[in-house]
C-alpha cells in the first residue's frame, strides 16, 4: 500500500523540476453553454459534451432563494429528491436509480457516507455552493463505484475580489436561518481566502392529517394534529485557501457540518433523535511537468451518525473514516486539425466503520487505474475511457475482494452547417460495490456480496440559438440501462433466527427520455427567463419471472416528473415562480399500492437595491402556493402553504 501511495503522489514531488510554460486549456467560444468538466474530466461546454449534463451556476443558486443544496437541485435539475419530510433525510435519484447509485463529489472529492452509500444534501448549506453539475447516466469509467444513475458534482465559491455576503431569514413553523461568506485575495500574496458559516433551525410543527387515527366524533379515519418531534438545528463552517501562480495552482478546503433533528413518523415512536456530524478536509495541486498537466490531491473525511430512541432503550453511534489520494496527468496534441488529449492516472482510498451492529474492524481498501482519450475537432468530438477498480474488504473474521473493468465511448457531432445543432451518443459500463452495512451489518451482513454491474446507453440532440439579447436552448435524450446482481435486502429465516439480509438477486431494466428547454432575454435594466424539463424513467424489476414484483416499478421512484420555472426582473423588482410535478411512487413491490402524483408551486418576489460597491435583496417567498396536500415518501407529510422572508447584503 505504501509503495502504491508513493507512485500516486510521485507527480506532486516531480513538480520541483523545471516546468514548461504552456498556456491554460481554453474552452471553445462557439457555444454559450456553461462549461463543464464532469462529462469528460476536461473543460468543454455542456453543448459539446458526449452525454447530457445540467449546469447550475451562481445565478441559478441565487434565483431559487434556497437554503440548502437539496433545495437548489430539487428546483432546477432533473434530480428527484426522496424526502422524509422537509427537514428529514433527503437522497438523490437519477433516471430511476437508488440513492446509493448517485455519486456526489465536492470540489472533485467523493463525500458520500461509506456505511450507508449515500449523502443527505439537506445538510449542505447553499452558501457553500457556487455551481453544480449533474451528469446523467453511468460514469464509472471516469469516477469508479456508485456512478450508476449519474454524478452530482458540487463546487465551492472562488472569489477573485473582496466580497462579503450576509443573509438572514425567518419563516413559518419556527424557521430561522443565518449565513455569511467572506472571500477575496490576501494582500501582496498570490492567495485567495474564502470563509463561510451557516446556521438554521426549525420546529417543523405544522398540522397534518393522521390517517391512521380514528375520529370518534365523525366516525372516520383521519385526525388533524400538529407534528411532534420534528425540530431540526443545523450548523456548518467552511474555509478554502487557494494559491495561483504562473506555474502552480493549489487549494486547501475544510468543511464542518453538525445537525440534530427529531425523527418524525406518525406511525411509529415520537421520541427518536438523530445527530449527524462530519469533518471533511481536502487538498489539490495543479502544475505542469515536461508538457504534462498534472492534477494531484487527497481528502480525509470523518463522520458520526448517532441515533437515540428512549422508548426502545436505544442510544447508538456509528463512525466512519475515509482517506484517499489521486493523481492524473493530461497532455494535448494538435492532430488532424483538432486537439487530442490523453489523460491517465490512479487513486488509492481506504475506509473504516465502527458501529455496535457492524462486524469488528470493518475496513475497505480501493485502488484504481484509469485512462481516457478525447479528440476535439471543429465539427465532432469523440471520447473513450477505461478504468480498472479493485476493492478489498476485511473484518475480524472475513476477507473479500472485488474487481471491475469499466469502459465507455462517447461522440458529439455537428450534423449540419449550423453550429447550434449537435448530436450526442454514449455507451458505458457502471458498477457499485456493496456498502459496509451490506457486508458487515450484524445480524444479516453478507461479506460475499458481488458488486452490482450494469451499462447505460443514450443518444440525443442539443440545440442552441442566440439572436441579439435572446438565447434559446433545448435538448432531448433517450436512454436505456440494465443493472445486474442488484443487492436486495430480504427477510429470511436462518439457523440462528429470522432477520433481514442482503442478496445479489436483483435485475433492473430502465428505459426513458429527458427533454429540457430554456429561453433567456437580457437588457440593461430588465431580463426574463423561462425554462422547463420533463423526464420519464421506467425502471422495472426483472429479477424473477415467477415473483409478483416482476415487471413492476421500483419503490418510491416516480416514472415521470416535470419542472418549470419563470423569472423576470425590471429595475429593482424581480419575481420567480417554480413548479414541480412528480408522478406516482409505488409503495409495494407488486405494484398494488402507490402515492398519488403531486404538483407544487413556489413563488418569490424580491426588492433589489444596489450602489457602486454593494447590493441588497429583500425577498418574500411562498412555498406550496396552491396549498397541496402530499407526501414524497409514505407517512411523511410535507408542509402546507407557508411564507419565508429573507434579507441579504453583499459588499464588493
Amino acid at each position: 500500500m505504501h509503495r502504491l501511495a508513493a507512485v500516486l503522489l510521485l507527480p506532486l514531488l516531480a513538480l520541483n523540476a523545471r516546468a514548461q510554460d504552456v498556456r491554460e486549456d481554453s474552452i471553445r467560444t462557439d457555444s454559450l453553454a456553461t462549461a463543464t468538466v464532469t462529462a469528460t474530466r476536461l473543460a468543454i461546454s455542456a453543448h459539446r459534451a458526449p452525454a447530457r449534463v445540467t449546469v447550475l451556476d451562481a445565478r441559478d443558486v441565487d434565483a431559487t432563494g434556497a437554503a440548502t443544496v437539496a433545495d437548489v437541485l430539487e428546483d432546477r435539475s432533473a434530480v428527484f429528491l426522496k424526502r422524509y419530510g422537509p427537514d428529514g433525510l433527503a437522497s438523490f435519484s437519477l433516471r430511476g436509480s437508488g440513492a446509493s447509485h448517485t455519486l456526489v463529489t465536492l470540489d472533485g472529492h467523493r463525500i458520500s457516507d461509506p456505511q450507508l452509500g449515500q449523502l443527505d444534501p439537506s445538510l449542505l448549506p447553499a452558501v457553500l455552493l457556487e455551481r453544480a453539475e449533474v451528469l446523467h447516466g453511468s460514469a464509472s469509467s471516469l469516477y469508479g463505484t456508485d456512478a450508476v444513475g449519474g454524478v452530482v458534482a458540487l463546487s465551492t465559491p472562488r472569489a477573485l475580489r473582496p466580497t462579503l455576503k450576509l443573509r438572514g431569514g425567518t419563516g413559518a413553523f419556527g424557521e430561522r436561518t443565518a449565513s455569511g461568506l467572506l472571500a477575496g485575495p490576501v494582500r501582496s500574496l498570490p492567495l485567495t481566502l474564502t470563509l463561510a458559516a451557516d446556521a438554521s433551525a426549525s420546529r417543523g410543527d405544522y398540522a397534518y392529517v393522521d390517517s391512521t387515527a380514528f375520529d370518534p366524533e365523525t366516525l372516520t379515519s383521519g385526525v388533524t394534529r400538529a407534528r411532534q418531534n420534528s425540530d431540526v438545528a443545523r450548523r456548518s463552517g467552511f474555509a478554502r485557501l487557494a494559491l495561483q501562480t504562473d506555474r502552480h495552482r493549489a487549494a486547501l478546503g475544510l468543511l464542518l457540518t453538525d445537525a440534530e433533528r427529531g425523527l418524525f413518523d406518525y406511525a411509529a415512536s415520537q421520541s427518536a433523535r438523530q445527530n449527524d456530524r462530519a469533518l471533511r478536509l481536502w487538498a489539490d495541486h495543479t502544475g505542469r511537468v515536461r508538457g504534462w498537466r498534472v492534477i494531484s490531491g487527497g481528502a480525509v473525511q470523518r463522520a458520526a451518525l448517532g441515533y437515540q430512541n428512549p422508548s426502545l432503550g436505544l442510544d447508538t453511534e456509528g463512525r466512519t473514516r475515509v482517506a484517499s489520494v489521486q493523481s492524473r496527468a493530461e497532455r494535448s496534441w494538435g492532430l488532424a486539425g483538432g486537439a487530442w488529449t490523453l489523460a491517465m492516472g490512479g487513486s488509492l482510498g481506504t475506509g473504516t466503520a465502527d458501529h455496535p451492529n457492524l462486524a469488528r474492524e470493518a475496513r475497505e481498501t480501493q485502488t484504481a487505474a484509469f485512462a481516457s482519450l478525447v479528440a476535439d475537432h471543429d465539427r465532432w468530438l469523440a471520447s473513450a475511457a477505461l478504468r480498472y477498480d479493485r476493492s478489498r474488504t476485511t473484518s475480524a473474521d472475513t476477507l473479500g475482494a472485488a474487481r471491475a473493468l469499466s469502459p465507455s465511448l462517447g461522440v458529439n457531432v455537428q450534423p449540419t452547417a449550423w453550429r447550434g445543432l449537435r448530436v450526442k451518443a454514449s455507451l458505458g459500463r457502471a458498477f457499485r460495490t456493496p456498502t459496509f452495512n451490506d457486508r458487515f451489518w450484524q445480524p444479516g451482513g453478507n461479506p460475499d456480496l458481488r458488486p452490482e454491474r450494469g451499462w447505460t446507453a443514450e443518444t440525443g440532440l442539443s440545440a442552441e440559438l442566440t439572436s441579439g439579447a435572446v438565447r434559446l436552448a433545448a435538448e432531448a435524450t433517450a436512454f436505456a440501462s440494465e443493472l445486474d446482481d442488484r443487492i436486495v435486502w430480504r427477510y429470511e429465516r436462518f439457523a440462528d433466527g429470522a432477520y433481514w439480509a442482503p442478496f445479489n438477486v436483483g435485475r433492473v431494466v430502465t428505459r426513458g427520455g429527458e427533454v429540457s428547454v430554456s429561453a433567456r432575454w437580457t437588457a440593461p435594466h430588465a431580463s426574463a427567463e423561462l425554462g422547463g424539463l420533463w423526464t420519464r424513467s421506467a425502471a422495472r424489476d426483472r429479477t424473477d419471472p415467477e415473483a409478483s414484483s416482476f415487471g413492476q416499478p421500483l419503490l418510491y421512484v416516480p416514472d415521470e416528473q416535470a419542472k418549470a420555472f419563470a423569472a423576470a426582473r425590471w429595475r429593482f423588482v424581480s419575481a420567480d415562480v417554480t413548479v414541480r410535478h412528480a408522478g406516482r411512487r409505488f409503495t409495494r413491490t407488486d405494484g398494488g399500492a402507490s402515492l398519488p402524483p403531486y404538483t407544487v408551486a413556489d413563488a418569490q418576489v424580491s426588492l433589489l437595491v444596489s450602489g457602486a460597491d454593494w447590493r441588497s435583496r429583500l425577498s418574500v417567498r411562498v412555498d406550496n402556493l396552491a396549498d397541496a396536500t402530499y407526501s414524497v415518501i409514505p407517512r411523511f407529510p410535507m408542509p402546507p402553504r407557508h411564507v419565508r422572508l429573507a434579507l441579504s447584503l453583499t459588499l464588493l
